[in-house]
């Protein structure tokens, strides 16, 4: 962190309203607990993007907040994801009683994409896995990136087909939220030049609809552990980031109120 970063950081913070502000039960303000501990670190950390993870240990080992109110905030607005409909948890658990990859469904003779979509993206999942078993290709280690996106993770982006004008972007393309957020004071020349525009953060995976932005995700050629350094830099600071910035981009697009969200991620290996 430089002097400019730490000025920046200053700045957002004194444009927070104090009506506004998070106060929870124990009486500690959220953002003023953010800010004071953000001015303690040397290197940048979500703090300083008021953003918080609750898993992370800094926050109690440095006595920012206590166990109880990280569980306040991990549970605050939290919302439950719905539950999978029971034809298609009878259609999943079918595969581990016999290869049904390779038996004719009844709905394949009269498909309908809103109605089978599910079963059709389960099943070509589990074929194209199948495949890569058949060559033995899973048990190779030196794969690079670009292809474990394009044979493994590659089910995600099919996930979208059934979502009109919604698409999985890859090839570290940059977010236009992020974009946006960055360049939003940019302006036409006029006494000084005109700045440069900056681009905005790259990720492995951009969920899209136009310009809207719903997700985003990152991948690694190796798994080092749950607290490896690609994981840490990537789950821990890029990747909540772009969704905060996902989040601010929609709010101003669609004139409404920002608020305190929770951002959700996952984490998935092979």
């Amino acid at each position: 962190m430089s002097e400019e970063d730490f000025n920046k950081f200053t700045k957002a913070f004194q444009k927070l309203e104090n009506t506004k502000k998070w106060v929870l039960t124990s009486g500690k303000v959220v953002e003023d607990e953010l800010y004071k501990f953000g001015m303690r670190c040397n290197y940048e950390h979500l703090c300083h993007s008021f953003i918080i993870d609750p898993e992370d240990r800094t926050f109690v080992e440095e006595n920012i907040f206590s166990p109880t109110e990280l569980k306040e905030i991990y549970t605050y607005n939290q919302k439950s994801l719905p539950n999978l409909p029971q034809y298609l948890l009878e259609y999943l658990g079918s595969y581990q009683l016999a290869p049904r990859v390779f038996r004719s469904e009844p709905w394949q003779s009269a498909y309908n994409r809103q109605k089978d979509f599910d079963r059709d993206w389960i099943r070509n999942t589990v074929d194209n896995l199948i495949r890569e078993y058949e060559t033995d290709s899973l048990k190779k280690r030196d794969h690079l990136e670009g292809w474990l996106l394009s044979h493994i993770w590659l089910f995600i982006d099919k996930a979208f087909e059934n979502i009109e004008g919604v698409e999985a972007i890859r090839g570290e393309s940059c977010s236009i939220a992020s974009s946006y957020r960055k360049n939003r004071d940019r302006n036409v020349s006029s006494v000084s030049s005109m700045s440069r525009k900056i681009m905005g953060r790259r990720g492995d995976l951009i969920i899209r609809c136009m310009y809207r932005e719903y997700g985003c995700g990152e991948a690694g050629k190796l798994y080092t552990g749950y607290n490896g350094t690609k994981i840490l830099r990537e789950r821990g600071l890029k990747t909540p980031k772009m969704m905060k910035m996902t989040y601010a981009f929609t709010c101003d697009r669609k004139k409404k109120k920002s608020e305190s969200l929770r951002l959700s991620d996952s984490f998935m290996q092979v």
